[in-house]
Order: structure tokens, then C-alpha cells, then sequence
């Protein structure tokens, strides 16, 4: 093992001239921009930024591994690196065993782009994903003049790499600010900006002329106070611009330890004993590189799979994690998430049977995503993996079964049992749902136990450490108050059970809308202050909320109820109470909240009582859950029929 440096420079010109990849038991680049960004700072700022572990490969030995490029484009619907295909060219490949984040994050700040998904926008609007360059502003540089004339750094500010559409380094001039002094009034200050893209440093020639650049700078201004403030500031700017040439293009910051052994098993080991003892890579991160050393297309086909399920529906975010304790669990291997579970044999197995496996995991995202769930709702992705195993086992999926399933999943989230002793609770069940026999070979095989899915069975068992999927009348009065969130939407799910979740996105709408609760309101109604402040925490309770289709929702926004409802032919309204368990005879108007939100309190817990396993004799069945929405279209039928 020898150690050496190179510049950031020498080493973007050895991944663009394939020299250097990532082997496959490197992990996905998993740094965000604000990450990247720092990275960038410490550049400026002369931090250190760590010791890297090379690979030295002759090109004949490296044929014979799987190796994979660096991100240059990185994007968040795909962020997955490209596969070396065919041979190197090289004679001498490198092969990055501790680095790669950093490596990567520089290379896609001087040489890419990077592409997310806008906030609050949805995974399937294209509009919503944003490619953007990395920017400094050189105008918000953290340098001051000191009492010698000399610039140094204000320790107190940070160089603001911003990463940005070319559209936004054109357009987004100036920025205002809130300055309030030590008399607390407040000014409202102007600060333009002048963003250059950091990539623009790679053109230069190797002794730039900076004041040439700077005069260039000074034609691209979009105002004359931009252009004051550049000339202004064109000492520090050219500081700016001289230190990041320096850093990126002559100063030696890469040193690397380089290891010339051959053989994967020796590097292998290197490469767990390296990140095992630091923060660098996760106990996922190791597992997932064992795995993928010994499968060739493992890693292919584990973040192919991973991207088809997080897309589906409003989108989720399952890990590598979850697809390896589904693979430990499919295969009946021991389920102790450690290196010892991912034995050879075991790994073969996983990759022979990857897909049925495969198969079993997409058509549990698919319930869930016909049972109306999505990232921010599943809080426990670990709460599936029995499910998968009863898909990937042949068990029968049905409309008896998708009901029981989606009790079992509800029950087990809000019970919260997939706490600690999680690996002991899933092969807990693991176990009850299977049994074992011999093949002609006498090795022990495993099959179903049950050939449906069965809530009524899984009650029945006492599951470890005192956990349970019983909801007790306490519990039932608890989930009533849930404010709105992951919890209120599992409990409304129960109360609107054959909503079209899978086709249609539905919102959790306050009946009363949010915004009538507000001090003018409540003094108008001349409401004690003692009850204001009840009347703002029953607000975002489940008695105030229904599910409602998003374009119905977005319609009703914040109208008065009683007259958003008033609007509706009679037979309409009639099936609207009914269906969102609207209390009869009670006044809908706003002074009436409290008797209102009481009175529906107490309908929805009636309801819940059946639909909830609060003991064994209020039990509901399959068919009564399947039916309720039955139930109310024949009930609506009737009045209808009374009103003609």
C-alpha cells in the first residue's frame, strides 16, 4: 500500500478518460445538494476533506469484476450509475473504495447536473423535476477587509454555492432581506446577486487573466447596480476566482491510499474492515456490497425493482434495506439482519428465485397503493414484509383477503408493533404462517400454512414481547383524537373501506374548514377564550375530517360547510351524510361545531367498533367490511325513493 495526490483536476480528466470507476460493492450516490455544496466550501475554505482508498486493477484482472461509472447527470427518478459495459481500455483501471461521495459530488458540481423533484409537487408531473448547475455567488463572498488592507475569511458566513437552473442564474438578480436593529425596526434591504456556474473554471487556461474574466462578467450584468456592485467588489471577486482555480486545477488535495492486491475476496474484506469502524456507510451499505460481490447483475436488478415500486401510486420510499430483509425472509433464511444471513448459498438462492421475488414485492405495492397509501402514510415498511411472504408462497388474493390484509396492516400500524424486536417479531410470524416438510432429498422445504389471508388467525396469536393487534376500547377513544396526519388516514381508511384509492388521489378535508377557525370568528360567535382554544385543537381531529377526492376538495376549499352543502340536490346531501357519517338532525353551522364534532364522535366510533377487532364478539367480517359501502348506496336508494 503506497500513499499519494493528485489535484481534483487530474482526477475528473481520469473518470472522463475511463480510468477510474466505482466497483459494484460501492453503494448509490446518496448525497443531497446542500451536502454537495459544503463539500464545495471546504474546497475554498482549504478544510480538509479527507483521505481517499483507491484500487489498482491491470486492465485483465478488472474484465473479470463488475464496475460501474460515475454519475455525471445525476437524477433523482434514475439515480442509479451506469454499468461498465465491455472492456477497459486502459492498462491500469482504479477502482474507488472510500471516497466515492466526495469524488462524486465534485464531479457532478464541475462536470453535471443535478435533477430532483420540486417540493410538493407530484413523482409523475414531469414539471416537477428541475435540472440545475452549480453556482457561486460572487457577490455574497465571505471575505472582509482587515485593518492592513489584507482579505481574509468572516469565519461567520459560508461561500453560498448554490445549485441552480440556468434559468435562475439568469433571472434571480436580487434577493430581499429583513434587517431589524437594536430598536427593533425593521428595513427592508435590497442584496443583488451574480451567479457563476463553478463548472466554467474547467475553460480556463492554465495562468488565467482574471481581470479579462471579471470584465467579461461586467458585460453579462443585468443592471447598473449589478454592475456597480461587481465592480465594486472586484478585488474580492478576483480572490474568489483565484482560490477556486487553485484548489480545483494545481493543489494536490486528493491523497489516496492506493492497494494493488488482485483479488476480490482480499478487497472484499479491506472494504467492510475500512467502513465498519467509521460513519461512512450504513450496516445496509455492507450488506448490500456483500451481496452484489458475489451476483452479477444483483445490483442491477435490486435498484431496477426499487425504482419501479417507489414510483408507483403518489410514490414511496422503500430502501435496499427493506428488499434484503424481504429476500432474508422469502428464502427462509435466517432472518438476523447481519453479515452471517448473506452466505453464499443464501445469496444464490435470493438470485435464482429474484423473480418471483421481484413479482411478490410489486404486487404488494400494488395493494398498498390500492389501499390508498404512499411514503409519508407507510410507517413501517417493515409491517409488509408478511405480506409479501404470503404473495411470494402462492396465498390467494381475493377480495376476503385484500380486506383482511389491509385490516392486519392497519391494526399493525397503529399499534406501532414494529418497534424494537423487529427481526423477532418477523420471524415470529414468519413462522406461523408456515410449515415444514421434506423434499425427496430430505432437505426441509417450507409452504403456507393457511391458503387465505386471515385476520381472524393472526388475533389469535400471542406475539412476542407483549405486542398486539388488538385495539382496546381506551385505544378506540385515543384514535378518535388523532390529529391530522399518517394516523388520522389509517383510521379514516377503515371508515370509507371501498374508496377507489388506487385511481383516484383523496385528500383528508377538514368539514369545517381550517380557516374559520380564527380569532374574528370566534369573536363574532362570542365564544369564551377557554373555548377557543378547545375548538382549535378539535379542529384537526378525526371528527372534523373525511376523505374526499382531491378535485372535490380543491372545489369545496374553504367555503362554509352548511352552504357548501346547501348547493346539492337533496338525494345528493342525503348521500353525502350518510357516506361521511354526518350526524341527522343536527344544525351544520358553524356556531354548532362543538355539539356537531361530538355527535359525529360518537357515529364514527360506532362505526369503528365493528370495523376494529375491539373484542371478539364485535368482530366484523369480510363481508360486512366489504359491504358497508353497499349498505349506504341501498340506504340512499331508499330515501331517494321516499323523496319521489
Amino acid at each position: 500500500m503506497s500513499y499519494k495526490s493528485k489535484s481534483i483536476l487530474q482526477i475528473v480528466k481520469e473518470i472522463e478518460g475511463s480510468k477510474v470507476y466505482l466497483p459494484a460493492l460501492q453503494r448509490k450516490f446518496v448525497w443531497g445538494k446542500p451536502q454537495i455544496e459544503l463539500l464545495f466550501d471546504s474546497l475554498m475554505r482549504n478544510f480538509p476533506i479527507g483521505t481517499f482508498l483507491f484500487w489498482n486493477l491491470e486492465r485483465e484482472v478488472a474484465n473479470n469484476y463488475v464496475f460501474y461509472e460515475f454519475l455525471k447527470e445525476y437524477d433523482q427518478r434514475n439515480p442509479y450509475n451506469k454499468r461498465k459495459d465491455g472492456s477497459f481500455l486502459n492498462p491500469e483501471i482504479i477502482g474507488v473504495l472510500d471516497g466515492q461521495q466526495r469524488l462524486s459530488s465534485m464531479y457532478i458540481g464541475l462536470q453535471g447536473t443535478h435533477t430532483e423533484k420540486a417540493p410538493y409537487m407530484r413523482w409523475a408531473d414531469e414539471n416537477a423535476y428541475r435540472k440545475s448547475k452549480l453556482y457561486l455567488n460572487l457577490l455574497s463572498l465571505p471575505y472582509q477587509i482587515n485593518e492592513d488592507n489584507a482579505i481574509e475569511i468572516n469565519e461567520e458566513q459560508n461561500f453560498e454555492f448554490r445549485f441552480l437552473t440556468e434559468k435562475e442564474s439568469k433571472t434571480w438578480i436580487v434577493r430581499k432581506n429583513k434587517q431589524i436593529d437594536e430598536n427593533g425596526t425593521e428595513t427592508i434591504l435590497e442584496e443583488n446577486m451574480y451567479w457563476f456556474k463553478v463548472g466554467d473554471v474547467l475553460l480556463w487556461s492554465a495562468d488565467p487573466e482574471f481581470d479579462i474574466i471579471i470584465d467579461a462578467f461586467l458585460t453579462e450584468c443585468s443592471t447598473e447596480i449589478q454592475k456597480k456592485q461587481v465592480s465594486e467588489k472586484r478585488r474580492l471577486i478576483k480572490k474568489a476566482l483565484e482560490t477556486l482555480n487553485k484548489r480545483i486545477t494545481s493543489e494536490q488535495l486528493i491523497n489516496y491510499f492506493e492497494i494493488d492486491k488482485q483479488d476480490l475476496e482480499d478487497i472484499l474484506k479491506i472494504f467492510i474492515r475500512v467502513n465498519s469502524g467509521g460513519t461512512q456507510l450504513s450496516k445496509t451499505d455492507l450488506l448490500f456490497s456483500t451481496i452484489v460481490a458475489t451476483w452479477d447483475n444483483g445490483r442491477e436488478e435490486i435498484e431496477n425493482l426499487l425504482q419501479k415500486i417507489n414510483r408507483k401510486g403518489d410514490g414511496f420510499g422503500f430502501s435496499n434495506e427493506f428488499l434484503m430483509r424481504c429476500c432474508l425472509v422469502l428464502t427462509d433464511a435466517p432472518v438476523l439482519y447481519k453479515v452471517n444471513s448473506f452466505k453464499t448459498e443464501n445469496v444464490e438462492k435470493i438470485r435464482d428465485e429474484w423473480p418471483k421475488i421481484a413479482n411478490a414485492i410489486e404486487q404488494t405495492a400494488d395493494l398498498l397503493v390500492e389501499y390508498g397509501f404512499s411514503h409519508s402514510l407507510l410507517t413501517s415498511q417493515n409491517a409488509t414484509i408478511i405480506i409479501v411472504y404470503y404473495l411470494y408462497k402462492g396465498g390467494a388474493v381475493n377480495d376476503n383477503t385484500k380486506a383482511d390484509i389491509k385490516k392486519y396492516l392497519i391494526h399493525a400500524l397503529l399499534n406501532g408493533i414494529y418497534g424494537s424486536s423487529q427481526d423477532q417479531l418477523i420471524a415470529f410470524l414468519r413462522n406461523s404462517f408456515r410449515e415444514a416438510s421434506k423434499d425427496a432429498t430430505g432437505k426441509t422445504t417450507y409452504k403456507l400454512k393457511y391458503s387465505q389471508f386471515s385476520f381472524d388467525e393472526l388475533l389469535k396469536l400471542e406475539l412476542p414481547s407483549r405486542k398486539t393487534l388488538y385495539v382496546t376500547d381506551i385505544e378506540l377513544e385515543n384514535l378518535l383524537t388523532y390529529r391530522k396526519g399518517a394516523s388520522s388516514f389509517f383510521v379514516l381508511s377503515l371508515l370509507y373501506p371501498n374508496l377507489k384509492y388506487k385511481e383516484v388521489q383523496f385528500h383528508q378535508d377538514h368539514i369545517h374548514p381550517a380557516s374559520k377557525f380564527t380569532a374574528d370568528t370566534f369573536s363574532s360567535l362570542r365564544l369564551p377564550e377557554e373555548e377557543q382554544e378547545e375548538w382549535m385543537k378539535m379542529r384537526d381531529m378525526i371528527p372534523n375530517l373525511q376523505l374526499m377526492e382531491g378535485r372535490q376538495n380543491e372545489s369545496k376549499n374553504a367555503e362554509d360547510f352548511e352552504t357548501w352543502l346547501g348547493k346539492k340536490e337533496p338525494s345528493e346531501q342525503q348521500h353525502f351524510k350518510i357516506t361521511n357519517y354526518i350526524p341527522e338532525n343536527e344544525s351544520l353551522e358553524f356556531r354548532n361545531f362543538k355539539s356537531f364534532f361530538e355527535k359525529r364522535k360518537t357515529k364514527l366510533g360506532e362505526a369503528l367498533r365493528k370495523v376494529l377487532a375491539i373484542n371478539n364478539d364485535a368482530q366484523i367480517t369480510n363481508e360486512e367490511f366489504l359491504e358497508q359501502e353497499t349498505d349506504v348506496e341501498q340506504e340512499v336508494s331508499a330515501l331517494k325513493q321516499e323523496n319521489l
